[in-house]
């Protein structure tokens, strides 16, 4: 049986980029700098309001795993090698079971 406990948190941080090769360096570079331990990438279709006018694009989100203490690192990492004007930088808190914990806690 999994062991669960809410005290036990990891972070989810989802973002988006234009593209696989902009996503590949982001992920490069915090897992580069072992800011997080692992980064999933899912293809994508975002219908969104731009400069007065819906659009509609084709996108690569990440999302990435990570613990409290580098939330705000890489937060600003990613908005720092961002490829959009206004990047998505969304993050929660997610409980998970001991093992995953103590692996993301790397």
């Amino acid at each position: 049986m999994l062991d669960f406990d809410s005290n036990r948190l990891i972070y989810l941080i989802k973002t988006t980029e234009i593209d696989k090769k902009h996503a590949y360096q982001i992920a490069n570079l915090l897992l580069g700098e072992k800011l997080v331990p692992c980064i999933t990438f899912k293809n994508i279709e975002s219908h969104y309001w731009w400069k007065g006018e819906i659009n509609q694009s084709k996108e690569v989100q990440l999302i990435i795993k990570c613990k409290e203490e580098n939330i705000n690192k890489v937060c600003d990492k990613i908005s720092e090698c961002h490829s959009y004007d206004v990047p998505e930088i969304i993050y929660y808190p997610v409980s998970s079971s001991k093992d995953y914990y103590q692996w993301v806690k790397f």
